[in-house]
C-alpha cells in the first residue's frame, strides 16, 4: 500500500530539486537494495534491535526508485535491524533515484550527524512521567530498552529538587545526579560534589564515597554525644583547651583514688568532676574517653606508674602532626577501598580480558603465592562474590568455580583466572597498605592501567610514576657522574618526599578537627633495596617492586572540591 502526495511548493536549495511527487508506503525490508553507506558497520546493539523489536521502524526510511529496484538511501540500520527482527513491512518515504553520488554523500552525512541525542535530565523526564501515569521501574525498563537500575535512579532524581535542578543546569550523567539525590538535605555537598562531577568527574566516585563515610561518622558521633547526655555526663569539646593545656584536669587512666585502687568510669560516676570526651581513632573508630576536670579537688591523685612525658614541645607536635596525617589517611583509604571493590566487581563482569592479564598472573604466582593460597583456603569467597556466584563458602564456593570454569571458553577461563588473583591481592589490603605498600604497588598500578581512577590516597600506596618522555631522554642524554650508585635513588626520594603523587603540590600536614591524642603508630621503615643501586622499572603493571616513597597525608575532599587536579611533577 502507498500513498503519493503532491508538493506544490518546491524550491531549489542546496543545488538539488526535490521531486513534486513523493510517495509513501509499507515495504517489505527484506526487498530492498543497501546501497554504499558512509557509517561502516550498522552496529545492531540488542539495544537497538530490541527497540525496533518492540516498537517497529517509527521514522519512515528514504527510499529511490532506480532501475535495478528500490534503494536505501537513508535509514540502512534501521532496514537491517527490521530484517534481523523480522518484521514485514517498514514505513518508507520512497522518491525518483539518481546517480548523483556526491549528493548521497552529503545526505548520508547530514542523516547521521546533524541529530542531537537526548541528554539525561530528558531521560528523567520521560521516566517520571511514564511513572506517574502508572507505570512501574520495571516495565518502564522492559519497554525503553533501559535497565532497571537506571529507571530507578532517574526516579530517584526526579523526586529531589535539588539534583533534578542540577542535573538539568549542567547536564550530569544519572549516576552524578543519582548521587546528588542522597544529599538533597546537605547544601554544601551538593555544590561541592557538583564541582567535581564538572572539573574532575574522575575523582567524583571517590568524593562521594569520602563524603557517605563522613555522614555515617557524623551520625554515630552523634549517637555518642546522646548516650553521653543521657548518662548526665558532661562532654569536653576541646581536648588542648579543657584537658591537655589544664594542669587541673587528667584522664582517668593516670589517676587512682585517695586510697590507692584504680579509678574506673564506674567508680568515677559520683565524683561531681566528671567529664568525657568523645573522639575519633586513627583508624576512624569512635571512643569515649573520661576525664575528671579538677582530680585535686575530688580527691583523686596520680598514678605514679606512669611515666612522665620527657619528649620536647617539636616532638610532640610533630607526633600530633602524624598521628592527623593517619586519622585523615585512614579514612581515605576506607572510603577508597569501597570505591575500588564496587569496581572490581564491574570488571569482573567484562567480556574482554587485558592485553596483559597472562604477564600480570606470571607475576602473581611468584610475587602473591601466599595470598593466593590463602584465598584458595577461604575458598575464594571475595573473588566468588565479584563473579555473582551464590555460594555459603567452603566447599560449595569451590565447587561453583569449578563448575563455571569448565562451561566457559578459554579466554573467559583466563578472565576468571585473573579476577582470582586480584582477588587474592586484594584481601590483603588493609589500612596498612597506603603505609607500607609491598607488592601491593604493582597491583595498583595494573588497575590504573585497565581504567580505574586511583585516589590520591592509592596513588601514595602505588608509589610515584615517572613519565616515560622524560625516561627516554634521560637514557639518550645520561651526563658522566662520579656519584655513588646511590645518589640517584636519594634525589628520587626528596622529591617524593617534597611533592604529592596526584597534585605535584608540596605537601603539609593535613588539618583536622578529631581527637590525636592516640599513640602514635609506628613509622612504616624503607624497605632494603636489593638490587644495590640498581635502576628500578617504574610505571609497569608487572614490573620490579619500586621504592617505598614516604607517606604524605591526604587532603579532605571538602579543601579540594574548589580546585582541579594538578598534573603531577616529574
Amino acid at each position: 500500500m502507498s500513498v503519493t502526495l503532491e508538493n506544490k511548493n518546491v524550491e531549489k536549495r542546496a543545488g538539488n530539486t526535490p521531486d513534486a511527487k513523493v510517495e509513501f508506503g509499507l515495504l517489505d525490508p527484506r526487498t530492498l537494495l543497501i546501497e554504499t553507506n558512509v557509517r561502516a558497520e550498522a552496529n545492531l546493539t540488542p539495544r537497538f534491535l530490541k527497540s525496533i523489536r518492540d516498537n517497529g521502524v517509527l521514522i519512515a526510511i528514504l527510499v529511490q526508485r532506480t532501475e535495478q529496484g528500490l534503494r536505501v538511501r537513508a535509514g540502512q540500520r534501521r532496514t537491517l535491524a527490521a530484517i534481523e527482527v523480522g518484521l514485514q513491512a517498514i514505513p518508507a518515504m520512497i522518491v525518483q533515484g539518481d546517480e548523483d553520488q556526491i549528493r548521497r554523500l552529503r545526505e548520508q552525512l547530514a542523516e547521521n550527524y546533524d541529530r542531537e541525542g537526548l541528554r539525561p535530565a530528558d531521560y528523567v523526564a520521560a521516566f517520571e512521567q511514564m511513572s506517574l501515569l502508572g507505570v512501574s521501574a520495571v516495565d518502564i525498563a522492559n519497554t525503553t530498552g533501559h535497565s532497571t537500575s537506571d529507571v530507578k535512579a532517574a526516579l530517584t532524581v526526579a523526586k529531589t529538587k535539588k539534583a533534578k535542578a542540577v542535573q538539568a543546569k549542567y547536564d550530569l550523567t544519572l549516576d552524578q545526579a543519582a548521587v546528588l539525590a542522597e544529599f538533597e538535605n546537605d547544601t554544601e555537598a551538593v555544590k561541592a560534589l557538583t564541582e567535581i562531577a564538572i572539573k574532575s568527574p574522575d575523582r567524583f566516585a571517590h568524593a562521594a564515597q569520602r563524603r557517605r563515610d563522613d555522614r555515617d561518622a557524623a551520625a554515630r558521633l552523634a549517637e555518642a554525644v546522646k548516650a553521653l547526655a543521657d548518662a548526665g555526663i558532661k562532654q569536653v569539646i576541646n581536648w588542648n583547651t579543657e584537658v591537655k593545656d589544664n594542669k587541673a584536669a587528667q584522664e582517668l587512666d593516670k589517676l587512682q583514688t585517695g586510697e590507692g585502687n584504680t579509678l574506673t568510669p564506674e567508680a568515677h560516676a559520683i565524683c561531681p568532676q566528671r567529664a568525657a570526651y568523645i573522639g575519633t581513632s586513627y583508624n576512624g573508630d569512635i571512643h569515649t574517653r573520661h576525664v575528671c576536670l579538677d582530680y585535686k579537688a575530688a580527691g583523686h591523685k596520680l598514678n605514679r606508674t606512669n611515666a612522665n612525658d620527657t619528649r620536647t614541645e617539636q616532638e610532640k607536635q610533630a607526633a600530633s602532626a602524624e598521628r592527623a596525617e593517619v586519622i585523615t589517611n585512614n579514612k581515605a583509604w576506607k572510603s577508597a577501598e569501597t570505591v575500588r571493590r564496587e569496581w572490581l566487581a564491574q570488571f569482573a563482569k567484562r567480556k574482554t580480558t587485558p592485553k596483559d592479564a597472562a604477564t600480570f598472573l606470571a607475576g602473581s604466582l611468584t610475587a602473591d603465592a601466599l595470598s593466593i593460597e590463602k584465598a584458595s583456603l577461604g575458598a575464594h569467597g571475595l573473588a566468588c562474590e565479584w563473579l555473582g556466584l551464590k555460594t555459603t563458602g567452603g566447599w560449595g564456593s569451590r565447587q561453583a568455580l569449578t563448575d563455571l570454569i569448565a562451561k566457559v571458553t578459554p579466554a573467559r577461563a583466563l578472565h576468571i583466572a585473573l579476577v582470582l588473583a586480584l582477588a587474592a591481592v586484594e584481601e590483603r589490603t588493609g589500612l596498612h597498605t597506603w603505609r607500607r605498600p609491598g607488592t601491593e604497588s604493582r597491583y595498583l598500578r595494573a588497575l590504573e592501567g585497565w581504567g580505574y581512577n586511583l585516589s590520591d590516597v592509592e596513588q601514595i600506596a602505588r608509589g610515584p610514576q615517572e613519565n616515560p618522555a622524560a625516561r627516554t631522554e634521560k637514557k639518550a642524554v645520561a651526563p658522566k657522574s662520579t656519584a655513588s650508585p646511590q645518589q640517584p635513588e636519594a634525589k628520587v626520594a626528596n622529591t617524593v618526599k617534597a611533592t604529592s603523587p596526584a597534585t605535584g603540590r608540596d605537601r603539609q600536614p593535613a588539618k583536622t578537627g578529631v581527637d590525636d591524642t592516640n599513640a602514635v603508630p609506628a613509622k612504616a621503615q624503607p624497605a632494603p633495596n636489593p638490587t644495590k643501586g640498581k635502576p628500578q622499572a617504574v610505571g609497569n603493571a608487572t614490573g620490579a617492586k619500586p621504592q617505598p616513597a614516604k607517606r604524605q597525608p591526604v587532603k579532605s575532599q571538602a579543601e579540594k572540591a574548589a580546585s582541579e587536579r594538578q598534573p603531577a611533577k616529574v
